[in-house]
């Protein structure tokens, strides 16, 4: 059984690229040793596009983490909250 985080997206980070990868997409694959599959938000049945910003949403934690969501997931505000598998979360140093 997944175990869930509940997170929030962190808007207008497109442009940022990781420091040994191509894309955050590739950053993710590379981090996990595992290919981009299913949207990692609760209940989506799409496939994952994007490597997503998140941070997460009710702790002190203030790191951010690369996450694979689809397009529509990743364009949700910053103020909606969802959630997403605690095993896709992959921090970024910033």
């Amino acid at each position: 059984m997944d175990s869930y985080v509940e997170v929030k997206n962190l808007n207008g980070t497109s442009g940022r690229v990781p420091n040994d990868a191509a894309t955050w997409k590739e950053f993710w694959e590379d981090e996990t040793g595992r290919k981009f599959g299913m949207c990692s938000c609760k209940d989506c049945t799409s496939r994952a596009e994007v490597g997503a910003h998140v941070q997460k949403s009710d702790s002190t934690d203030h790191k951010w983490y690369i996450v694979p969501l689809c397009k529509a997931d990743n364009n949700k505000a910053s103020w909606e909250h969802f959630e997403v598998k605690a095993a896709d979360l992959v921090p970024v140093n910033e």
